[in-house]
């Protein structure tokens, strides 16, 4: 760091859109339509989507290799709908950063009485998760580009980390490169974008502006763990200022260990100022006693998740090593708490409305007053019906299509987000209401303050683009693979 020249902190605010959706094993169907879910006004300037059960968790997927079909199908049509979304000018206020003007009131969870509130007529909420990358979809078709090829082979994941010296390099990850000349049907569960790549066209695909000056969004993360699957999307205009990505992925499903159920987590530098995004599918069942699973997996996901820290010559950026490390955190997923009621009293207070009653049978708002979980997290308002189990193509509860003598799955509020740290105020917290799962999707938006920083005297880097693309190895190892792109 240069003394000689003063440096400028600057605060932006930045808009971040989180959504998570169970999809319950289904692909996009060619008549799904993500817009009026993916519909915020003004649109976001950052996406983070996450998704359980991409795929079935079968045998299958779990121990064998790693389908990748529906993720590429999820990316394909959010990323036709964010470059289509209406209001998408790279020329809003300065580049796309959202002054907020004035910031609503942070709508946490408080003792506010619950009883009588109006439900929330939503948007319907997005299918299905996705996985890929940026420019995937523009050099799927192109013969003149090289296609890289990576096969993913096992359903617990390494962490990956962008920015060190070539000597640093890991056999057990690749590049693309010339040398691999296969399409996209064998593309890696992993994609990653080089965080420093000025020169990897903001103009070209992803960069690419529509007419009127409309810009598009760059993929800048993707990774699906067995049936978990997180993208996260920014716009072209920030895509240089996101830096030192890194992905940690922690299996807590069979044995102890594997993909079904687990989490990924994503760690990123936007400007000076550090996130971390967590999507997990938790231990599943509504017998007493098993929401003490779903603390334990939560307490593993934070003991497990490592981010290798970055020691880069050019950057005096924060490199956290751990989740709580980071200055803003969202955690979305099924965390699968339900509501400690039976069917017939749980739907009853459904019927009612009556979601403060619901809210204190609900067993993460439970293990949080007991101090068992997520202590110094923070989730918005609650003003919306359980998110499961629905029945298929239905507005109706699967239970009520049982014999009362049946076992019935009692509704529940199993999605949900949470955050950690200051600098985060979460302006919306509501679901969506499409009926093509068993779920119902939530999503958030969040305003997240940002810190940059500027040198009086301006210097000028560039960065070659790098496109990393990355093959985990079975068992979980506790180690990261290091990738450089100088």
């Amino acid at each position: 760091m240069n003394l000689d020249h003063p440096r400028i902190i600057d605060v932006q605010n930045h808009s971040i859109f989180v959504a998570t959706w169970n999809v319950a094993g289904r692909s996009p169907t060619s008549n799904l339509s993500l817009e009026d879910w993916l519909h915020a006004s003004p649109p976001a300037d950052i996406y983070v989507l996450g998704f359980q059960e991409i795929v079935p968790l079968n045998a299958g997927n779990v121990l064998g290799a790693e389908d990748n079909g529906p993720a590429k199908k999820w990316l394909a049509l959010i990323r036709k709908t964010l470059n289509n979304l209406p209001g998408t000018s790279g020329s809003n206020n300065g580049g796309g950063y959202y002054t907020p003007s004035p910031i609503p009131e942070p709508i946490v969870e408080m003792d506010a009485d619950f009883e009588g509130s109006s439900r929330q007529k939503n948007p319907s909420f997005y299918a299905r998760r996705s996985f890929q990358t940026p420019s995937s979809w523009r050099m799927e078709n192109d013969p003149s580009i090289p296609q890289p090829r990576l096969e993913r082979r096992f359903s617990v994941c390494d962490r990956v980390i962008f920015g060190h010296r070539p000597s640093d390099y890991d056999q057990s990850s690749r590049w693309g490169s010339s040398d691999d000349d296969n399409g996209l049907g064998d593309s890696p569960s992993t994609v990653l974008y080089s965080p420093m790549s000025s020169s990897y066209a903001a103009s070209s695909e992803d960069g690419h502006r529509r007419p009127g000056g409309h810009s598009r969004y760059c993929l800048v993360a993707s990774k699906q763990m067995v049936g978990v699957f997180l993208t996260i999307w920014v716009r072209s205009e920030l895509r240089d200022h996101v830096k030192n990505m890194k992905v940690s992925c922690v299996g807590r499903g069979l044995m102890g260990y594997l993909g079904n159920k687990g989490s990924i987590s994503v760690s990123m530098s936007l400007h000076q100022t550090t996130f971390c995004f967590i999507c997990s599918h938790l231990t599943s069942g509504q017998k007493e006693g098993d929401e003490l699973r779903r603390n334990a997996d939560v307490m593993e996901i934070l003991k497990k998740t490592r981010f290798p820290r970055v020691n880069s010559e050019c950057s005096d950026a924060k490199s956290p090593e751990t989740i709580l490390e980071h200055d803003r955190v969202i955690w979305l997923g099924d965390l699968n708490y339900r509501i400690a009621l039976t069917y017939r009293s749980a739907k009853a207070l459904v019927e009612m409305q009556n979601w403060r009653a619901l809210l204190e049978n609900d067993q993460l708002r439970i293990e949080q007053r007991r101090g068992r979980v997520f202590r110094g997290w923070r989730e918005g308002k609650i003003y919306f019906p359980p998110t499961y189990k629905y029945s298929t193509n239905s507005d109706r509860y699967a239970g009520d299509d049982m014999h009362p003598k049946e076992k019935r799955r009692t509704p529940a509020w199993c999605d949900r987000i949470l955050w950690h740290g200051e600098g985060l105020q979460q302006l919306s917290y509501v679901r969506g209401e499409s009926r093509f799962s068993d779920h119902r999707p939530v999503y958030g938006i969040f305003w997240a303050e940002v810190e940059s920083t500027h040198d009086r005297l301006k210097k000028s880097t560039s960065y070659s683009s790098s496109r990393i693309e990355v093959e985990e190895l079975l068992p979980y190892s506790h180690g990261y693979t290091e990738l450089n792109f100088f």
